[in-house]
Order: structure tokens, then C-alpha cells, then sequence
């Protein structure tokens, strides 16, 4: 399928040198269009906002049903989202320890860009969100649940943004991979981005030592770099600290580094408790019969 040039406001900055020089005050992109989501349809609903700005329409049932595994699933990951975005010729790249700066800079570029936050202040939900556009200190969002105008400051864009360790989604169309190269510098490269995470993640667990999140943002970073047992002593202090529940349904990672450590225990006892709350989920399906397998159960 087709896919048509962007469509943004009048943006005038010249590129040097991989960054943006004299970038504008304001932008708002525009052919963002926006969906209120059925139950658990953020996901969705973030994919027909994606590809109607770059030029392609499903529907919220169409993409719900492409990315569900089944009616009623509870989560659909960013690497799901992103396989789906690809069945239409686009391409994604998922990256961690975004920030504002970040943000202005890949919307300046034409660029919308899909955060996975915290629903609101004191929630436990995840949810994505697309960024569209900014203003002095502030952001402009297509948000599923809260509405196609959702204006955040700076500061409660970050909050929000800490409960999934600053994730960020990025899709675009081939032609445009030079200015997603440019706007992410050294953050292209998946090593380096997740050096830039660890780097970012032991600043975080510096300022706030009894943020849970802080140290699963860490943990995350180590484990994909390598570092298998100071990971799962991480997740450890994350879970300590305390991690809700669902907590698990989004991301288990702790899993992962727990499996590889042999620390299969930990996982059963997480998983055998998650899936008392959520008993469809078939990420914590799969940690839980590893670690069964494991201990011979």
C-alpha cells in the first residue's frame, strides 16, 4: 500500500550536521487523526492515528483484531504495534531514556512519535499516547482515552513518562530513515541506546533510590547489555521497593533475567500471582510454564 508524503505545518529549519538549526518555537502536525478507544484499545487505536497521518485508514476493529490475540487481550506490547505498522511499509524503531528535548526534535522533523506512559498521575495503567506537537513547556497529544487535544507540561510528560523508563516509538516511512537518524543521533544504534538507558538509569536510581521504576528501567537496560545477575539483583530491588501486579502484565523482563540466572523461583511465585488477576495473559502463561519446566513441576 501506498504511502503519501507527510503533511505537517510550515517548519523552515535548515539541518547541520545532525542537528536542527533554528527549529521552530511551536509545531503542531497536522492529519492526526483521532479515535476514543474501546476497552484495552490503545494500541489500536495508536496504529490508525500512525497511518492515517502517513496516508493509510483501518479501523479500530480491523487493527484491534490484527493485534489481539485473542477479544478482551489486555496488552498489546510495542513490538506488536510495530509488526503491524510494518504490514503497511512502515518502519519502527523503539528506543528508551527519551526526554523533551527529544520529543520537539523528532516532531520538528515531521515526526509523531508514540510514548508508553502511566494513563495519569497515581495510575497503574499503561498507555500509549502520540505526540504531535509543542509549545513553551508544554506538549500536544492524541491520547485514547483522554482525547485528540491533550495538553501536558513538560514536567508532567516526564512523570508520566517514568513508569515505562522514558519508552518511545518512532514509525515512519523509508524515505524518511535520514531524519529519524539525525533527530536520534547515537540513539539509533539499539547498543547505544540501551548504554544511554543504563547511564540514564543509574542517574535515576541516584535521585529517587525508592523509585521501583527507577530500578526496573536499570535492570532492563543491563539485561539487554549483557549484565545477566546485576540485572536480576535490580529487579529484585525493584520488586522489594514494590511493583503492582499489573505491573507484571506489561513487562516482564524480571522473567527474563530471573530465567537466565536460574533463578526460576522468583518467577513462579510473580507469575503464579499475576495470572490469579490476569489468567488470559500469555506472556506470564509462557514465564510461568518456564519456570515449571525448570523445577520439574
Amino acid at each position: 500500500m501506498s504511502i503519501r508524503p507527510l503533511l505537517t505545518c510550515s517548519l523552515a529549519f535548515a539541518v547541520l550536521g545532525g542537528a536542527a538549526s533554528g527549529a521552530p518555537a511551536s509545531v503542531t502536525l497536522k492529519n492526526i487523526r483521532h479515535e476514543y478507544q474501546g476497552p484495552d484499545n490503545c494500541a489500536p487505536v495508536t496504529s490508525l492515528t500512525l497511518l492515517g497521518y502517513y496516508g493509510t485508514r483501518v479501523t479500530q476493529a480491523q487493527a484491534a483484531n490484527a493485534m489481539k490475540d485473542f477479544p478482551g487481550d489486555p496488552q498489546v506490547t510495542s513490538l506488536e504495534l510495530a509488526a503491524y505498522l510494518g504490514r503497511f511499509g512502515l518502519r519502527s524503531v523503539i528506543r528508551y531514556a527519551g526526554d523533551a528535548e527529544l520529543l520537539r526534535e523528532l516532531v520538528s522533523r515531521g515526526l509523531p512519535v508514540v510514548v508508553q506512559q502511566r494513563l495519569k498521575a497515581g495510575s497503574n495503567v499503561a498507555h500509549f499516547r502520540t505526540v504531535y506537537g509543542y509549545s513553551a513547556g508544554r506538549f500536544l497529544v492524541s491520547d485514547p482515552l483522554r482525547g485528540p487535544s491533550l495538553s501536558l507540561s513538560t514536567a508532567e510528560m516526564q512523570d508520566l513518562w517514568n513508569y515505562y523508563n522514558g519508552e518511545y516509538l518512532v514509525a515512519y516511512p523509508p524515505s524518511k530513515e535520514g531524519l529519524v537518524r539525525e533527530a536520534l543521533g547515537e540513539d539509533f544504534d539499539l547498543t547505544a541506546n540501551w548504554q544511554h538507558a543504563k547511564l540514564h538509569g543509574e542517574q535515576d536510581v541516584k535521585a529517587r533510590p525508592n523509585d521501583p521504576y527507577a530500578w526496573w528501567g536499570l535492570a532492563k537496560a543491563n539485561l539487554r547489555l549483557g549484565n545477566v545477575k546485576v540485572a536480576a539483583g535490580q529487579f529484585d530491588r525493584a520488586v522489594q521497593i514494590g511493583v503492582p501486579t499489573l505491573y507484571y502484565l506489561y513487562r516482564q523482563e524480571a522473567f527474563e533475567a530471573w530465567t537466565q540466572a536460574g533463578e526460576h523461583e522468583k518467577t513462579l511465585a510473580l507469575t503464579q500471582r499475576a495470572l490469579k488477576a490476569y489468567p488470559s495473559s500469555k506472556e506470564l502463561q509462557r514465564f510461568r510454564n518456564l519456570a515449571n519446566d525448570a523445577l520439574g513441576g
